[in-house]
């Protein structure tokens, strides 16, 4: 772990004017505690602040575990040309002018940096980076004013600016770090290489990413599923990708957005994904300092009726049950609290309550069997000793310290001094009952269920060799005919159906098919067929295909005179049912997504949508659809009987086969799938190849 915990750094632009970044870096290693050897490099020589300067690495005569490089750019590979030759493998470079200024010089430097470190085997932070921090070490070798508490929290972040907010942020939070890693462009090693780093690291609980960018989606899936396990992580993404050119292309292109893929590795892998700031520090100190909550079974204990309620409203929206206490621990709580009191769940233990009545709640709650985490609200009444309540909590903790807890001690100046003391003694305390439910929710554990290798089988190549063959050729949206091949190559079942190019073949397929059938415009340049008035649906008779026929070519010369029209799809018409969408997508980094959501006109009326990173099983279906609001729709509602789940699960697995066989597939579409309760039928699908 030396480049964690290296016992000598070498300061590469170590400088003896205060203000320079040399400067600083050397004297926050000098005074905050290191106890290793630290040796000043500047080509003059000399002294500084009290350490003699060498004048290379060359010239230090013993050997060095870390090298923290703070000159101009330009003279970068030449020092680690230097730091190679003298067998100095771990290196953070603070120095800026590489990729992030976005020029020709800048690039080359950055491209050579990284040549340098794979023919030298060099391990390489930055550059353009804060630098690293390890508090139980006393090593603050970055230009942070100072080190934060040592903890069990490591911080990996791009940005240097927001790496110092959040550890300033955290001193009144009782949030402690076990290193701050500033990655800055990220030119060799990447967030997969500190990922792997500070889950080797024992004295590292969770991990606090924040990411303006992923270099390698899949390793990333991969490296935090393999995490998920051992460490809690939380990542705070910033940034927004290109997908506008995505809408025209499928519905599910333009339902993706900016961060689809991101929802999707951390539903995959059970990473905490905080969509803000406050979210990512509430985070961190509630994964840091509480146990897991081991169900879903919590108990709110309050001194106010309105808290209670917010506090309820908010665990039922995340699945979190508030049950009644048992006999056992229900009847001593009652003799310590007033007639008035709610011994319910809620517990309200009145505006009135002193310490002792939160005392008895607490125990009450603590040592029942059927509460496993505890919320405690407080307002600040006249005659509410705050500080006393908070000296209670934390009293409780030490006896009870296999329990989550949480509170919200809720407004400001008449509370501040009883959060300091919660949070000082590491019980988080929220100025919301809604923040402090969703932390607490936090605590249940979140476990990977990605499933890398889930299509691996010896008929895996059989039937991707067959799949590219039947796409041999084809670039853009694909003919119906060839989908049909394609979807009966991987067991998606679709209605009978067959292009027709004059109105006398429509009338013969229709007879063939039997009625009723549909009509719809087969053409490479429309994807969306509505906008052209070419969809006819419902036909009955000969007359009705006929008269569809024309009105489609009519309206489709009026409204797209330059398409390419292969004639009319003439299909077999389907029953009503619920309508879901299957679709899939191509992100740049993580590769295809695996989209299902409400299907048919609501698709992008509700983006009622759950999305997963390729390749997806049954199992993995099932959890898609249980996140959307539509569940209870499967499930059966106002007399309907359960849809076939288990038909609709299939159709996502077949997909998530089909584009990881076949990744030169960019967009499909299966929308509306029409899922009945004894069996699923697709209605209309469409394919791209990019």
């Amino acid at each position: 772990m030396s480049l964690l915990s290296p016992a000598s750094i070498a300061v590469i632009g170590a400088s003896a004017t205060p203000g320079k970044v040399g400067h600083d870096i050397l004297k926050n290693l000098l005074e905050q505690g290191y106890k290793g050897t630290v040796f000043p490099v500047n080509p003059k020589g000399g002294e500084i602040l009290g350490k003699k300067a060498c004048t290379s690495v060359q010239e230090i005569g013993e050997a060095v575990d870390l090298a923290v490089i703070v000159i101009p750019a330009a003279a970068v590979p030449g020092a680690l040309l230097e730091c190679a030759e003298k067998k100095i493998s771990n290196i953070v470079i603070i120095s800026a002018g590489f990729g992030e200024v976005h020029i020709e010089e800048g690039d080359a430097l950055q491209k050579e940096v990284v040549r340098i470190a794979k023919e030298k085997e060099l391990k390489i932070i930055g550059p353009n980076c804060l630098g690293i921090l390890r508090p139980s070490i006393g090593m603050n070798a970055s230009f942070a004013k100072e080190l934060p508490s040592a903890g069990t929290v490591a911080l990996i972040s791009q940005s240097g600016a927001l790496a110092v907010a959040v550890m300033d942020a955290s001193m009144d939070l009782g949030i402690g770090y076990s290193s701050v890693i500033s990655i800055g462009n990220k030119a060799v090693m990447d967030e997969c290489d500190f990922l792997e780093l500070c889950v080797a690291d024992k004295d590292t609980k969770v991990i606090g990413l924040y990411l303006e960018s992923i270099r390698d989606g899949k390793r990333f899936l991969a490296t935090a599923a393999k995490i998920a396990g051992e460490k809690s992580v939380v990542l705070l993404k910033a940034g927004v990708s290109e997908q506008g050119g995505k809408a025209a292309a499928s519905h599910t292109g333009a339902l993706a957005g900016s961060d689809a893929a991101i929802d999707a590795v951390c539903a995959q892998t059970g990473i905490h994904r905080a969509h803000d700031m406050q979210e990512f520090l509430d985070l961190l100190e509630v994964l840091s300092t509480q146990p897991v909550l081991r169900t879903e079974r919590i108990a709110v204990i309050t001194n106010a009726g309105g808290p209670g309620i917010l506090a309820t409203d908010e665990a039922e929206a995340l699945n979190l049950a508030l049950p009644a206490l048992s006999v056992r621990t229900l009847e001593p709580m009652k003799k310590a609290l007033p007639a008035s009191a709610g011994t319910g769940n809620p517990i309200d233990v009145i505006g009135d309550a002193d310490a002792a009545r939160f005392e008895a709640a607490l125990k009450a709650a603590g040592e029942d069997e059927n509460i496993d985490g505890i919320c405690v609200l407080l307002t600040p009444q006249v005659m509410t000793p705050c500080d006393d309540i908070a000296k209670a909590i934390v009293a409780w903790k030490k006896k009870y310290g296999l329990m989550p807890v949480v509170t919200s001690f809720m407004g400001d100046k008449s509370v501040q001094s009883s959060r300091a003391i919660l949070q000082s003694n590491g019980i988080p305390s929220f100025d919301t009952p809604e923040r402090a439910v969703k932390m607490l929710a936090a605590l249940r554990k979140r476990t990977s269920s990605s499933q890398l290798t889930a299509h691996s089988s010896s008929d895996t190549s059989k039937r991707k060799t067959k799949a590219q063959s039947i796409l041999s050729g084809y670039q853009g949206l694909i003919p119906e005919d060839v989908i049909g091949q394609l979807f009966a190559h991987y067991g998606i079942p679709l209605p009978k159906q067959k292009i027709a190019q004059t109105e006398e073949d429509a009338a013969r397929i229709a007879q063939e098919i039997g009625y009723p059938v549909i009509a719809k415009i087969s053409s490479p340049q429309i994807i969306h067929k509505t906008d052209v008035g070419g969809i006819r649906a419902h036909l009955l008779t000969e007359r009705d295909v006929r008269d569809g026929f024309k009105a489609i070519m009519s309206n489709v010369k009026e409204k797209a005179p330059h398409a390419d029209i292969r004639g009319v799809l003439i299909q077999k018409f389907l029953p009503a049912g619920n309508e879901f969408i299957v679709g899939s997508t191509r992100d740049a980094s993580f590769g295809h997504l695996v989209m299902v959501g409400m299907g048919g006109i609501y698709t992008e009326l509700l983006n009622d949508t759950a999305f997963r990173i390729a390749p997806v099983i049954a199992e993995e279906g099932y959890r898609m659809l249980s996140d959307l609001t539509a569940w209870k729709v499967l499930l059966g509602m106002r007399g309907k009987g359960q849809s076939d789940i288990d038909g609709l699960c299939r159709v996502i697995e077949a997909l998530s086969q089909m584009v990881t066989d076949c990744p030169e597939i960019t967009d499909i579409d299966i929308n509306p799938v029409i899922v009945g309760e004894s069996d699923v039928a697709i209605a209309d699908a469409k394919v791209v190849i990019g």
